[in-house]
């Protein structure tokens, strides 16, 4: 006789496998094992596990692993059978705009690169010193200054946190 065996002890008993019922050697009579039954296995369902209990095979929706975000961006993983992704949870990982306070401190961030790229710490303290001559002290500090004022009209913009800090139309352009 052919036997449905389920994981015995489980909140849902779900199925493993198909297995041949034993004879008793005294008897002769095939034996259930505790972790099986003959009651016939339901087809299988997508989405689905089948498990035995109350004398009946039922469904539980089987979501395990299933990847899911909240509206905050939180990132959450189904762990159990049973479990629905929440209403209004998204599938795939929303794209989550910086706050104001990470694109000020890109930007904060972008504007050193920029000043660093053209006149290094070095540099810049070597020209305020007037080591390189007044030319170069001059040309030091209209760069910084460019870079600051760029800086300043792109933190005052309503719309910094949809910006790309980084794109050069927001940046003065080096000419030396």
């Amino acid at each position: 006789m052919m036997l449905y065996a389920f994981k015995l002890g489980a909140k849902y008993p779900i199925f493993t496998k198909q297995i041949q019922a034993k004879k008793d050697p005294v008897t002769g009579r095939e034996m259930i094992p505790a972790f099986a039954t003959n009651v016939e296995l339901i087809a299988e369902k997508d989405g689905h596990q089948r498990y035995f209990k109350n004398g009946s095979w039922h469904y539980v929706v089987d979501k395990v692993g299933t990847q899911y975000w909240l509206a905050d961006g939180s990132q959450h993983t189904i762990a159990t059978l049973g479990e629905e992704v929440p209403e209004g949870a998204l599938l795939e990982e929303p794209e989550m705009s910086p706050t104001l306070e990470e694109q000020t401190a890109l930007a904060n961030t972008e504007c050193t690169r920029r000043i660093n790229i053209h006149w290094n710490q070095i540099g810049q303290i070597n020209a305020s010193l007037g080591i390189y001559g007044e030319e170069d002290k001059a040309a030091c500090a209209a760069w910084i200054s460019a870079n600051r004022e760029a800086l300043i009209a792109l933190l005052d913009r309503d719309d910094l946190v949809e910006l790309d800090v980084s794109d050069d139309q927001y940046w003065p352009s080096f000419e030396g």
